[in-house]
């Protein structure tokens, strides 16, 4: 004898389905908008962690369990962060490589989006040297500069708000404190956008 599915059954498959697509898609847009909306994102765990108004780098406290300013450090690396508000001029980024020693910067931009990264082995003749401004600002440097050959690299940063986190490795926990030096060793400065 054979058991026959009620009628019922496929009156309500194509609700199932509907219900079951609509929850998939509101819990993916939810996913992909967490980052925006989040009130404790990257750059407000840096604010905290720095000050309101920062000058220059800013070494951040070793690591902690339950204390970290910013999600998924690792204790291995010494970190400092350089906080930029573009619309008081453009950021300078300067450090020395010596190409032993691993250091990394990457820029972050409000939303926390990262949108460039670097490490020492970029760095031309042992020094990285990174110029961040807005779309006008590189444009009148760009118009300034135009016999002079370039001699940093310029990035074009999304919002005029962001950080530079820089990271400096100890590859074995008594190098701290010369990972701790590299990390001082960074210069953050505001540059004036250049007359037209």
């Amino acid at each position: 004898m054979r058991l026959a599915l009620p009628d019922r059954f496929f009156d309500y498959l194509p609700w199932a389905a509907a219900t079951l697509l609509v929850a998939g898609i509101v819990h993916i847009v939810s996913v992909l908008l967490m980052p925006t909306l989040a009130p404790r994102d990257a750059y407000a765990r840096t604010l905290a962690a720095v000050g309101d108004a920062p000058t220059g780098l800013v070494a951040l406290p070793p690591m902690a369990p339950d204390a970290e300013p910013l999600p998924f450090e690792d204790p291995a690396f010494a970190e400092g962060v350089c906080v930029y508000d573009l619309s008081k001029g453009m950021l300078r980024v300067t450090a020395p490589a010596d190409g032993e020693d691993y250091l990394a910067l990457s820029f972050h931009a409000r939303g926390s989006r990262i949108y460039h990264a670097i490490t020492d082995r970029a760095a031309i003749k042992g020094k990285i040297d990174i110029v961040i401004g807005d779309e006008r600002q590189m444009d009148a440097l760009q118009s300034a500069s135009d016999e002079a050959p370039q001699q940093e690299v310029r990035l074009t940063a999304p919002s005029k708000r962001g950080f530079v986190l820089v990271r400096s490795l100890a590859k074995r926990p008594s190098d701290m404190a010369r990972a701790r030096e590299r990390l001082a060793s960074v210069i953050c400065e505001r540059v004036d956008p250049p007359k037209d």
